[in-house]
Formats: C-alpha cells, structure tokens, sequence
C-alpha cells in the first residue's frame, strides 16, 4: 500500500523534521555553490492544510512565535503564506526554496512509490525523480555521486533498520545524511547525533505517537555543533511557548 502524507502535513513530527533538514541545508548552501540533495521518500511538492489537519497539533501550536524562534525554516513558511497558514512544503520543496534564497543550484535526486507523487513533479526544474525503491536508489546514487544532503524519512516503523543502514553507508560516504524516526523502542547505534522531541513536553500533540527521533551522521562537526544548538534553543522555545512564557 502506498503512504500518503497529505492528512498529516505540517504535524508535530514534520514541524521537528523539517525544522532540522532546513538548519542543515541552509548551513551548507552558505559554504558552497551547488548541493547535491537525495531524499528516499519524498511525497508532494507542497500541501494544502486542511482545517481540521493534524497540522493544527504541529505547525499551528507555534506560528505565532515564529518572528521570535526565526531560521530558515519559518522564513520559508512565511514567504509561501503570509500571516496565514495555507500551504505547506514538502521536505525537497523546503530545501529548493531555500536554494533559491542563498542563489544555489540545488541537484534534487527523489524516489517515490506513487505515480500520484511522481506526476507532481514534472516540469520542476533541477528535479530528477525516480519512481521506485527509494532504499535502493538512494544506495546507488550515493556510491556514484558526489556528497551532499540526504534525507531518509521512511514510512513505516519497520524501515528502522534500513533507515539507519543507509544513513551510516551515506556518512561514510561524506553525505549529510539525516533520517527521521518516530519515538519507539528502536535502538540507535552509537556514533550517531540523535535529536529526540517528546510531543507534550513541548505543547504538541502526535497522536499515539509519543514523540520522534532525527538521527543525524556527519564528518562535518561544524555543522553537528550547529544543530544541536538549534534543536536546543526551538526545543526550550517551544517549552516556553507551551508555559505562556516569552521566548528569549
């Protein structure tokens, strides 16, 4: 059965992973002239938020102190909105859209089971989709093509172990290689930064799901210190938020 994303666009978990993938990408687009970028489930462009979404529980608990939390990835919700929240990207659009704002060419490599999917692509220039085994393809791609970013967002519990696999192979490799995980007894190996955010802490809700992982392995510590900084500073803003306090 093919994933669909559309009914949970924008929710807590694509808030985390999305809030992570453009930190990462902005931080390498300001260090070189091209990025090569491969994500193995890639999903639509962008989203329509229906107003009864589960973005509501993710993206909708924080809008309002987006001009306090700031970063690549509110600047680009807001360039595609305004004030009110209609539209939101997909993980490739987000990294494509920030392309464009530091004046990057950005080399998309996507895989995806859904012909759906894939028809919503055509015509986007820099976009070479492949539809197929994403595990598989990304493999392969990463063996014969230059480093870059990767981004691993598997659909079901059960992909961990290939997850993970492909996100060390890719590291080794010299990618940025992240991959997003929901929060469940999977264990991690060492070596890898983990990025956790427990829901209620923080004022989201996930449904039955508790919370989600981004994993991330890099040679690049520059950037490793980065996100940890910046998943910090949004996790404790986001703490704040939920106690009615200003975010500093």
């Amino acid at each position: 059965m093919t994933y669909d994303h559309r009914e949970h666009a924008g929710n807590a978990g694509d808030l985390w992973k999305h809030f992570l993938l453009s930190e990462a990408a902005a931080y390498l687009l300001s260090d070189l002239d091209h990025l090569v970028y491969a994500e193995s489930h890639a999903g639509y462009p962008e989203y329509r938020l229906d107003p009864e979404g589960e973005w509501r529980w993710g993206i909708g608990r924080c809008w309002h102190v987006r001009s306090l939390i700031k970063g690549p990835y509110f600047a680009i919700l807001e360039e595609m909105n305004g004030d009110q929240l209609l539209r939101y990207p997909g993980s490739a659009q987000l990294v494509l859209r920030l392309g464009r704002v530091f004046g990057r060419r950005i080399v998309a490599e996507l895989w995806d089971i859904s012909e759906d999917v894939e028809k919503s692509w055509r015509g986007c220039p820099g976009i070479h989709f492949h539809l197929g085994d994403g595990f598989s393809g990304v493999i392969d791609l990463i063996r014969r093509s230059d480093p870059g970013l990767l981004l691993i967002d598997p659909p079901y519990p059960e992909d961990h172990d290939m997850a993970i696999d492909l996100l060390k192979e890719a590291s080794d490799r010299g990618w940025t290689a992240m991959s997003w995980h929901i929060m469940n007894s999977a264990t991690f190996p060492e070596g890898l930064d983990l990025h956790p955010l427990v829901f209620h802490d923080v004022g989201l809700e996930g449904g039955r799901w508790r919370g989600c992982i981004v994993a991330v392995s890099s040679g690049d510590a520059r950037l490793r210190r980065h996100l940890r900084l910046r998943s910090d500073r949004f996790r404790s803003a986001l703490k704040l938020s939920a106690a009615g306090e200003g975010v500093v």
